[in-house]
């Protein structure tokens, strides 16, 4: 018995077995074009969560540190060891904010999530190029499978990145 080519399953079958038709590669390519939109949305909610945590943590470890200042250098009488207290507490959550703050590492995240959305504009960018005008007939699904693979890079840059950050401050 012998193993023709059409006895493959389609999965299995590589680029230089297996020539998908017209109707295929028109699916594959509306599919990239979908998919990477979608990346870039899930991506463009990340960047948009990291950086209104970095900011947050930031802005309120200055205002509390400076509302910190500012209650020591009041002298009401009767209320200055009250103001020494509370400058107190608010000097232990700006240290505890300073701390969290590396532990999270919201600001790097944030810079590798704009990373990660100029490289899925890039591919998105390449891609529309790739297909605007282009003859369905004349696809190439090389073509196609590389901007895939690009996709599917980026994606892991961005993954190796979080896991990089959560490793560093494990």
């Amino acid at each position: 018995m012998t193993s023709t080519t059409a006895d493959l399953p389609q999965s299995v079958m590589t680029e230089s077995t297996y020539a998908p038709s017209v109707d295929e590669l028109k699916g594959k390519a509306e599919f990239l074009k979908n998919k990477t939109r979608s990346s870039i949305d899930g991506v463009k909610k990340m960047l948009n969560k990291h950086k209104r945590k970095a900011a947050v943590i930031k802005i309120a470890s200055i205002l509390l540190s400076g509302t910190a200042t500012i209650l020591l250098g009041l002298q009401i009488a009767g209320l200055v060891s009250v103001f020494k207290d509370i400058a107190f507490v608010l000097g232990a959550f700006v240290t505890l904010l300073n701390a969290l703050e590396p532990f999270f590492n919201y600001r790097a995240l944030w810079l590798e999530s704009e990373i990660g959305k100029a490289n899925l504009y890039r591919l998105a960018d390449d891609l529309e190029y790739y297909l605007a005008g282009a003859n369905p007939e004349k696809l190439d699904i090389g073509v196609l499978n590389n901007f895939q693979q690009r996709h599917d890079e980026i994606w892991n840059m961005l993954s190796g990145a979080w896991q990089g950050h959560r490793r560093l401050n494990a």
